[in-house]
């Protein structure tokens, strides 16, 4: 990446492992952020967020509108949100989806299959989204 000028921050949690280490050791930043803090960067500079397993059908709808916003603060005007395989029960998802549908991002991709091993109880969502540009 350090031949891209690309810099890779990512947060995991050192759960019975050095992740962070890991992460360090690879040349990236690790981060180490609880899920209710903002993101320490200026607003409009991240190109992309992609986020998997980290946001789920366990969150409740006001944390999930605080991370959504604030990952809308740090986004630049055309950059990606890639959300990678959230799940939540079939029932809530309709009202998870409008979390992320009240960013009004471009859709570049938008699918959801259901999650095999719960019995059609729950589903996998997956969206590419882009931040269109905004007038201050």
């Amino acid at each position: 990446m350090k031949e891209f000028d690309v810099t890779v921050i990512s947060a995991t949690i050192n759960l019975g492992a050095p992740f962070s280490e890991m992460i360090a050791l690879r040349g990236f930043v690790p981060l180490y952020l609880t899920i209710n803090q903002r993101l320490p960067f200026f607003d409009n500079t991240l190109d992309m967020i992609h986020s998997t397993r980290f946001l789920d059908g366990w969150i409740d709808f006001i944390l999930l509108d605080f991370v959504l916003y604030d990952w809308d603060r740090v986004l630049r005007p055309g950059g990606l949100l890639w959300i990678d395989s959230f799940f939540c029960k079939n029932k809530d998802l309709e009202d998870y989806l409008d979390a992320f549908r009240m960013l009004r991002y471009k859709k570049h991709r938008w699918v959801v299959v259901p999650k095999l091993d719960k019995d059609g109880e729950e589903v996998f969502f997956s969206a590419l989204l882009e931040k269109p540009p905004r007038p201050f």
